[in-house]
């Protein structure tokens, strides 16, 4: 199945032309059967030369494979409506001599093939909402004419596409610190960029070394870089709306440098090894009035965890959490999290496989969001059933006690986060 891709430039030439038709250039890649326009005659010798971004390397053909065409505007009504008939009829063409009548304009190709290109920018409404598009793509020769599937480079082609299906321009306005961008940040970093967060704050001072890699979204190409700076670059790349701002502080050892910057935030995520980093997001959060989502593995990534923290008289902290399941003889979690995960004698076992990390990434960020869209806009479609998450990724029943009690892969357990406890040196006034 051959593919035409128009890009941008070479779609508003088209449109812009004063001229009803004009040549056409094109390179070939033959290993994915695709042409890509590299060249719009507007005019008589009058020619403009789109160039495909470099971003999309896969577009840029070399020069030498050039293949001829025809653009023709302003076609008969109907001609589009004919190609998207014989699109959705698999294996139908049309003869060379009848596609003439109806478009009589398009040039003989004689013995060879043509890649002809039709633009009818009236096309009626209830045409357009049937799947009829402004521009078709053909094959021609002189024995059969074939409709060809056509991509054309949108004007946008960020999340701001997903508007209004999805609340895009809420998100754009909102702005999440990410407290540890390893394996599981790195993933909530590059989700909530991809739901439309306007704006990241990453908190991190380690570098991304090779052991690092086997579960990171980053590849090797950013080893040796800051995490940060290695988070920034591939944001960036892929997410080029949303503004990324990077900062090196140890959240645990730097916290006043923190207590500004979490003021100017919407929300803050922990996905940072140990208790330290995750009591501090935890005591700043509180005080900043805004919510924090801490995200971790336990039990050597037998299960997943996910709290959230609501700022409020309601809701309590990470510290009146672990005191309420401690009184309820729950597990401890903090005990599970006192060495980092790594290698050597004084390390946890490096035994959480990367997607299930992953997968706790995923839904920190999902909780992110939905949190914003129900404190901040009200949308009490992205609701969430508690605070507390418990995920199974290979749970093991002989050991865990409640509320990590659970016993299948993916399932998910719902739990509350308790009432300010009346000596909280966090929830309580200082």
């Amino acid at each position: 199945m051959t593919l035409i891709v128009i890009p941008a430039d070479a779609r508003d030439y088209i449109s812009q032309a004063a001229a009803r038709g004009g040549e056409l250039r094109a390179t070939r890649s033959t290993t994915d059967d695709i042409f890509v326009i590299t060249g719009v005659e507007v005019g008589p010798d009058n020619w403009r030369h789109p160039k495909a971004p470099r971003t999309y390397s896969a577009l840029r053909q070399p020069e030498g494979h050039q293949t001829a065409g025809q653009w023709l505007g302003n076609v008969p009504c109907g001609t589009n409506v004919l190609h998207y008939n014989l699109r959705n009829r698999p294996g139908a063409q049309y003869t060379f001599d009848g596609f003439s009548d109806s478009v009589p304009l398009v040039r003989d190709p004689r013995d060879g093939a043509l890649l002809l290109i039709t633009h009818e920018p009236d096309i009626p409404d209830e045409w357009r909402e049937a799947g009829v598009a402004e521009y078709a793509g053909w094959h021609v020769t002189r024995e059969r004419v074939i409709p060809v599937d056509l991509a054309i480079e949108p004007t946008e082609i960020g999340v701001q596409r997903l508007d209004p299906q999805w609340p895009v321009r809420s998100l754009a306005t909102m702005r999440v610190g990410v407290v540890g961008v390893g394996s599981i940040g790195g993933v909530v970093a590059d989700n909530l960029a991809g739901y439309g967060i306007g704006a990241l704050d990453l908190i991190d001072p380690d570098w991304f070394l090779w052991h690092n890699q086997i579960r990171h979204v980053l590849g090797p190409e950013s080893v040796g870089r800051r995490k940060v700076d290695a988070m920034h670059a591939h944001l960036g790349y892929r997410w080029p709306e949303t503004v990324v701002h990077r900062h090196l502080e140890d959240v645990a050892v730097q916290a006043h440098l923190m207590r500004p910057l979490f003021r100017d935030l919407d929300a803050v995520v922990c996905a940072a090894d140990g208790i330290a980093a995750r009591r501090v997001v935890s005591h700043l959060a509180s005080r900043a009035g805004i919510p924090a989502v801490l995200a971790c593995v336990l039990e050597d990534g037998a299960v997943g965890e996910i709290l959230r923290l609501r700022p409020g008289a309601r809701y309590g902290c990470l510290l009146c959490h672990r005191a309420a399941l401690a009184a309820a003889d729950g597990m401890d979690v903090e005990v599970l999290q006192e060495r980092d995960y790594g290698t050597g004698n004084p390390h946890r076992p490096m035994t959480a496989v990367g997607p299930d990390l992953w997968l706790v990434g995923n839904l920190a960020a999902k909780a992110t969001v939905a949190t914003l869209l129900e404190s901040r806009f009200g949308d009490l479609s992205h609701r969430l059933p508690g605070d507390h998450a418990v995920i199974g990724l290979r749970p093991s029943a002989d050991r865990a006690q409640e509320p990590f009690d659970v016993v299948h892969a993916e399932q998910i357990q719902w739990g509350d986060v308790p009432a300010p406890r009346e000596t909280c040196p966090t929830c309580t006034a200082a």
